[in-house]
């Protein structure tokens, strides 16, 4: 199956003109110093203008499915978020999951330490069991309010966390709220990163051209979700999809894209969820919908690989 032509771009940097000629000479030195693949920012952007143009690649599809796990921490619904993982464990296959950094290495350590164990275990014994580890922010801030130096430091700071913590060195990262502007993509490049995954609503997809240093590869499917979510969670109410939905939804990915990212939060497997009161037990009708999911993904002949092994599977000529 081959991506659609239209679908696959490369990234030509443009910045607004400002009254500070100098400032913008600067800006676009650091620019031409990296070429992005990346999809479009999202509204409330700092002043970036894209210009795009078809890519010469010719990929193919991957037939691959990735899953991730956002809002990964040891101090909020640690029971959904190892019922989760679990699923993915029993069936010896790969998830990436959104660490937070503030939230991680506290308490009990009941969900870092599962995932450390994972690690360990899937590194050693079955690469396919294994944990990926992405950076999801410091404390879960809304990136477009932050300067670029705040931007960079919470990426620094979850990077440095997950490093003391993991032993490993994060290369994707996941904006809260899927939110993000040119700045957040200038913080990314400083830290290193290789790999961003916000959403898709208000931008095209990723180019898979064999240049790129920095990919964008959006969710384009879930399991669930919530409503008054944007400001804070603390009004949200969440509900879970059917796994028949979701899989619609990677299928139309896969034919439109040649990949499929499905976003998944703890708080849409937790009792009390669709209450505005999720609570740290399990909801055992959706995660069964997950299990019927993974199995109709598995029926279909399609590989369940993490985020950045979406690109190892495209053939790029």
């Amino acid at each position: 199956m081959k991506i659609m032509d239209k679908a696959i771009f490369q990234y030509n940097k443009k910045l607004f003109p400002t009254n500070l000629i100098f400032a913008i000479l600067i800006i676009l030195a650091i620019m031409s110093a990296y070429h992005l693949a990346v999809a479009r920012p999202a509204t409330g952007n700092s002043g970036l203008n894209i210009n795009f143009k078809v890519s010469n690649s010719n990929p193919v599809s991957c037939n691959c499915v990735a899953f991730r796990l956002d809002d990964v921490q040891d101090d909020y619904l640690t029971k959904p978020q190892i019922g989760i993982m679990n699923v993915f464990k029993e069936r010896n296959l790969s998830l990436t999951v959104g660490i937070i950094g503030h939230d991680t290495g506290k308490d009990k350590k009941l969900v870092s330490s599962y995932i450390k164990e994972r690690i360990v275990n899937g590194s050693n014994n079955n690469p396919k069991d294994a944990i990926e580890i992405a950076n999801h922010s410091w404390n879960h801030e809304h990136f477009q309010t932050l300067t670029i130096g705040e931007q960079s430091e919470s990426i620094r700071r979850t990077n440095e966390k997950i490093k003391n913590i993991f032993g490993i060195s994060p290369t994707i990262f996941i904006p809260p709220y899927s939110e993000f502007n040119n700045d957040t993509i200038l913080a990314v490049r400083e830290n290193n990163l290789s790999y961003f995954s916000a959403d898709s609503r208000d931008h095209e997809h990723y180019s898979a051209h064999s240049n790129a240093t920095l990919y964008h590869l959006p969710e384009t499917a879930e399991t669930g979700g919530c409503t008054n979510c944007k400001n804070d969670y603390s009004n949200a109410s969440w509900y879970g999809v059917s796994h028949n939905k979701t899989l619609s939804q990677i299928n139309g990915s896969l034919s439109k894209y040649g990949f499929a990212v499905v976003l998944m939060h703890p708080d849409e497997y937790s009792i009390g969820h669709e209450q505005y009161n999720p609570q740290n037990d399990i909801d055992r009708k959706q995660i069964r919908e997950l299990e019927l999911l993974i199995d109709k993904i598995q029926e279909e002949g399609l590989s369940i690989v993490t985020i950045g092994d979406i690109i190892n599977y495209f053939k790029i000529s």
